[in-house]
């Protein structure tokens, strides 16, 4: 066999396993299960789904009315395309919460590395339903207020 025909063979070898690598991960690949909305974890989670669908005008009604954010602050932080957010602790009364995630960016490595941090949210119970209270990630000032 010559050598342009192995690598060609080669080549396609290499091709169909890596289709195959890929159709694998996007199987194996489980959906965010939804929390319930009434929860306190539920609150924060679509909290965290609208700031990453840069919905920031959704993002302010899981806020505390009292709350200084305003969606001009959300607009000026900085969040990048790609987060993985995981839920890490819950502690939680009949009228306060707090919910800390580990929020995974990544960091630049051409080899896939990630930064991971971690951040609180404190909620109270407003009438029947769950609010985050002072100024929660992604936003450091809320109204010349800084965290």
């Amino acid at each position: 066999m010559s050598n342009q025909k192995a690598n060609r063979v080669l080549g396609l070898v290499v091709a169909a396993i890596s289709i195959v690598a890929l159709i694998v991960v996007l199987a194996v690949k489980e959906p965010t299960p939804q929390l319930d909305a009434s929860s306190p974890e539920g609150t924060v989670q679509q909290y965290l789904q609208a700031i990453t669908d840069r919905d920031f005008e959704a993002a302010v009604t899981y806020l505390a009315t009292d709350t200084k954010c305003k969606v001009e602050d959300f607009d000026r932080a900085y969040i990048q395309d790609s987060l993985r957010i995981a839920l890490a602790d819950v502690s939680k009364t009949e009228t306060s919460a707090s919910i800390k995630v580990r929020i995974e960016t990544a960091n630049g490595d051409p080899f896939g590395g990630s930064y991971s941090d971690n951040q609180a949210f404190r909620l109270t119970k407003s009438d029947s339903s769950w609010k985050i209270t002072g100024i929660p990630w992604p936003t450091y000032d809320c109204g010349g207020v800084f965290k």
